[in-house]
């Protein structure tokens, strides 16, 4: 009997030490679970400084102090490529937009021109020189030529009794086109352009101006990428086309003579 009650006892006090250890560890892991939560939700709440539009831009339009300010934006709904305040003067400032932003969204770096410029001067190279140039409706390509493509020129000019077509430059940058600058940002021109705007050096600028008298430019498109400058040939109307040379029929010999003498042979009394 006195066997029976201490079993009981021994099991009764696992029993409650299990219970303990159990209702232990539950507490444990729901303090555990309400602090990752807690923690995520403060997260999710924390907010972070970000420059901001103060009211709808545009493309073009520059982005300054007056028209961009600083906003705290709960984490979670700031974008990846938000700009911190301290970014401010390095990624946006003076820079103008590429994408339009409404008022009160964040003013990303992928939303400004990658080019600071701060007029026509700043485009130009170490040695460069801009030089202005007038083009016909033919040459704008039906007006896909705009600001950032590269052309070469080519002169078609009065060579004594003939008109000469000779390249003039070639690989020459167009920092603009028309009032369309090369800042990155989509072109202002609508239709065609009459003039475009290229960055060549002085030797180069110097053929420009007196070609502009002695005949006229047109301007070929050519990739960016494309190296090759070895065209130094020129057309007239001698060689304008290629005219394959024909050949002069050859006359048939003459048949040979007959000749004065010979025999004459009779059979039958005919002659053959």
């Amino acid at each position: 009997m006195k066997s029976n009650n201490r079993t009981t006892i021994i099991l009764l006090f696992c029993a409650i030490l299990a219970g303990g250890a159990g209702w232990y560890i539950s507490r444990n892991y729901i303090s555990q679970e309400v602090s990752s939560y807690k923690a995520s939700f403060d997260a999710e709440r924390e907010t972070v400084p970000v420059v901001v539009a103060n009211f709808d831009l545009k493309e073009g339009d520059v982005v300054t102090t007056e028209n961009a300010s600083i906003r705290d934006i709960p984490n979670t709904f700031v974008p990846s490529s938000a700009v911190a305040p301290e970014q401010f003067a390095s990624i946006l400032e003076g820079r103008q937009l590429v994408h339009q932003v409404r008022a009160g969204d964040p003013i990303l770096a992928v939303n400004v021109s990658q080019v600071l410029v701060s007029g026509l001067t700043s485009l130009l190279k170490e040695g460069e020189r801009a030089i202005t140039i007038p083009v016909s409706t033919l040459d704008t390509f039906s007006g896909f030529l705009g600001p950032g493509d590269y052309v070469d020129l080519m002169i078609t000019m009065r060579d004594g009794a003939v008109n000469r077509t000779v390249p003039l430059a070639q690989n020459l940058r167009i920092l603009a086109a028309g009032t369309d600058l090369d800042d990155g940002v989509p072109g202002k021109n609508s239709g065609r352009i009459s003039e475009v705007t290229l960055g060549v050096k002085p030797l180069i600028a110097t053929r420009l101006i007196h070609a502009q008298t002695v005949g006229d430019i047109s301007l070929l498109l050519r990739k960016p990428e494309d190296t090759y400058d070895d065209f130094n040939d020129y057309v007239t109307i001698d060689n304008l086309v290629d005219i394959p040379v024909q050949q002069k029929p050859v006359a048939p010999p003459p048949p040979p003579p007959k000749s004065e003498w010979g025999f004459e042979l009779i059979k039958g009394g005919k002659r053959s």
